[in-house]
């Protein structure tokens, strides 16, 4: 076995999550290796759609422009429908914009400089090896596989094996760890518990290429839900969407379709079966069918006791530290966002801009609450499914088929006595499931309670982002620069361009935003860079920062490296410089 190396960070896990992290922190000149016990990337396409928040990481990746350009083009992942089936006795039951389209479109474009793509993880995953490769060529390792893994109190040593290869194992020394292996090999280890519910629901899904779009009477809707009578509503008939490649053509449209397992269907899914399956579901006994890849999975709602091993050398990021359900694609966002909040403080660490260790415990403290909601709130998604649609419709798989179909009936015959109650209760369901298609609040309104060091967000809702329950109000966003959220983005011309507020963040610093630089003129600190929004070197084009700046004239916000507010002094004030790196101080626990 050869002598082991030395690392700062080693990244176990070359997924999206993983990925992201290597880049993150090459584009910060962190050395660091990444172990992907697979030859290549992703085979099954996995996750898809891709929120403005990982969007923005994306866009200072480097990478946003390649993810759109190979996503699904707007005028296909704009809508969303339900049907019986595609067949010739199908039914449309109902169809609605999503995801920032249709009537969605300026408050979605108003939110972010980035828009929702839909992009399947098959097509993401090369667009960052590549991008991770570019930056760290050799440090990027396929088919290399984590087999064990050992805490000490100044490092974690790691067994490396080599899979398809004659390379010997050899043993590896990092300074940290991020786990980004789906909780495979890491949690167990490190004697991690993840909470929640487990084996919910048994799904198999299928990436299939068939000719299908010809047949749909509204191909434009990415996601087609199936609710067939037949089959007992909505989770076991399954749902399907499209996966490209762009643009589209018969003889090679792939599509994902899914479904949960039934009492009298096969234990384990071969091609055969899932084909049957297919064309049950959607009701087109001709349809020309190849099967590409078949994928039987769980649904879990599960979160990490903690994002932070007991010693402090090791994170867990992604499915590592929770498993969301699908509803909602907001999984593998949540884990992309995971990356961007840990890697700029692990930066700091390793360059010796931090006092005690304790700064990085800000990693659990903010991230795990947020993997915990996220998982429940998908399952009230993927509940809602069953339990929203399927009642307002009056169809269950307790009823019987005859039962089941005559309320299909009712909706789609208006002289039906049953057809006003039936379209009022579908239309009260989709108004539910803006939680899912319509999710401004989850997916760009979410913020770090911790983070909100004077609690300025206590008396007023967070600026409404909270219900008056307390709950996060998950369908529309609320701009606040209280410290804990996402710094509001605004349009903003700088010479002879044009930025977002987002564009100016800085990889290794906070940024200091103000109107007025008099009083903020004496600001000289290695990690703080100040933006001057007075019309001259930057000009607020449409004049938003007046309106979502939450600060006078003189005051000025305080941004951190991941795009979230630290900080905000409203105005100017006696000795406001020493209070922003008392702050700052204050913030970085030095």
């Amino acid at each position: 076995m050869a002598n082991s190396q030395r690392y700062p960070v080693a990244i176990i896990g070359g997924g999206p999550v993983g990925l992201s992290s290597s880049i993150l922190l090459s584009l910060r000149n962190i050395p660091h290796v990444l172990f992907e016990r697979h030859t290549a990337t992703s085979i099954h396409p996995k996750a898809c759609g891709l929120n403005q928040r990982t969007g923005e990481i994306f866009r200072q990746m480097g990478v946003e422009q390649e993810v759109i350009a190979n996503g699904a083009p707007q005028d296909t992942c704009s809508k969303t429908a339900w049907f019986t089936s595609l067949g010739p006795t199908g039914t449309k039951i109902v169809s609605r914009d999503a995801w920032g389209g249709g009537k969605y479109a300026d408050e979605y474009s108003a939110a972010s400089p980035s828009r929702y793509v839909m992009l399947p993880q098959i097509r993401l995953e090369p667009i960052l090896s590549r991008k991770a490769k570019q930056l760290n060529s050799s440090g990027v390792q396929y088919g290399a596989e984590v087999t064990d893994l050992v805490e000490k109190e100044d490092y974690v040593e790691l067994r490396i094996e080599y899979r398809g290869s004659s390379r010997p194992s050899k043993i590896v020394h990092a300074s940290y760890v991020i786990a980004a292996d789906g909780g495979r090999l890491v949690s167990n280890k490190l004697g991690i518990e993840l909470n929640g519910e487990k084996d919910i629901v048994d799904m198999v899904t299928a990436h299939i290429r068939a000719p299908i779009a010809a047949q749909h009477p509204e191909p434009e809707a990415f996601i087609t839900w199936f609710i067939n009578p037949e089959m007992g509503g909505s989770i076991g008939t399954g749902y399907m969407y499209h996966l490209g490649p762009y643009p589209n053509r018969p003889d090679t449209e792939e599509w994902m379709f899914a479904c949960c397992i039934l009492p009298d269907d096969p234990k384990k899914f071969d091609n055969d079966a899932m084909i049957r399956r297919l064309k049950k579901s959607i009701n087109i006994p001709d349809l020309q069918v190849e099967v590409i890849s078949l994928s039987h999975w769980y649904v879990n709602a599960i979160s990490a006791e903690r994002y932070r091993s007991r010693n402090g050398r090791t994170f867990l990021v992604g499915d590592a530290a929770h498993r969301i359900p699908p509803w909602g694609a907001l999984g593998v966002n949540t884990g992309i966002q995971d990356a961007n909040n840990l890697v700029w403080k692990l930066a700091l660490m390793l360059q010796d801009k931090l006092g005690k260790g304790d700064f990085l415990d800000t990693y659990d403290e903010e991230r795990r609450p947020i993997g915990e909601r996220v998982a429940q709130s998908s399952l009230v998604n993927m509940q809602s499914h069953n339990m929203i649609m399927d009642k307002a419709l009056g169809i269950g798989r307790d009823t019987s088929v005859v039962e089941n179909k005559s309320a299909i009936q009712a909706l789609g015959d208006q002289s039906h006595p049953s057809h006003s109650q039936v379209h009022t209760d579908v239309q009260r369901a989709q108004s539910v499931l803006d939680s899912e298609f319509k999710a401004l609040g989850a997916e760009i309104g979410w913020f770090y309670p911790t983070a909100d060091i004077n609690n300025e967000g206590w008396d007023n809702f967070h600026d409404g982002q909270l219900d008056s329950d307390g709950k996060l109000n998950t369908t529309e966003y609320h701009p606040s620069t209280i410290p804990g959220h996402h710094f509001p983005h605004m349009w903003l011309r700088k010479e002879d361009q044009v930025v977002s507020s987002r564009d100016l963040l800085c990889l290794d610093r906070f940024v200091l935003f103000t109107a007025d630089l008099t009083a903020w003129s004496r600001v000289e600190h290695e990690l703080i860079h100040v933006f001057t929004i007075d019309g001259e070197k930057l000009e607020d084009i449409d004049g938003k920062w007046s309106q979502l700046s939450g600060v006078e004239g003189k005051g000025a916000v305080l941004v951190r490296p991941d795009g979230i507010v630290a900080w905000r002094s409203k105005s100017a004030e006696e000795n406001n410089v020493d209070r922003l790196y008392a702050v700052l101080a204050k913030i970085l626990r030095q």
